[in-house]
């Protein structure tokens, strides 16, 4: 069973960042979204940093994908869609053959965050997706080696 403490200190940790954000003014969701980043990029202090690049490599390439897509006319909107998105697609995918920002997953929950923002392309926009990110990769990583160290501690 899991040490109790641990998981409460792992729901501390979520909440303070999510205070932190709130100050911020980074809606509060995009740093889960930098959470599960974390977790399905491995969920390890090796892999943080990685995840993040790619992740933030993600959001660019959806603001990318956006520009791809709006740029279609009238009635050419469709055609726009199939390339902004087999674009972004492809590249993402190519992306497991990048040394470092690898996590092909984190490209796609880059581009998630991006899209779901509905935020504009301009620079306030990647400040947002990038702090929000990496307060929840953060507060991952602090909430795994914190738990790791009190459950290690109480065996």
């Amino acid at each position: 069973m899991k040490n109790l403490s641990a998981l409460a200190l792992t729901a501390l940790i979520a909440a303070v960042s999510s205070v932190i954000c709130a100050r911020l003014q980074i809606p509060v969701w995009i740093m889960f979204i930098g959470w599960i980043g974390f977790i399905a990029g491995g969920a390890q202090a090796k892999t943080a940093l990685p995840t993040y690049v790619s992740v933030i490599l993600g959001a660019i390439l959806g603001g990318g994908g956006a520009l791809i897509i709006s740029s279609g006319g009238e009635g050419l909107g469709d055609l726009f869609l199939l390339i902004g998105v087999f674009v972004i697609v492809l590249v993402a995918l190519l992306a497991q053959f990048i040394p470092f920002a690898n996590a092909v997953i984190g490209y796609f929950v880059g581009m998630t965050t991006f899209f779901a923002s509905g935020l504009p392309i301009q620079m306030s926009t990647w400040i947002i997706i990038a702090a929000g990110i990496g307060i929840g990769i953060a507060s991952g990583l602090g909430a795994s080696l914190l738990s790791a160290r009190l459950t290690r501690a109480n065996a």
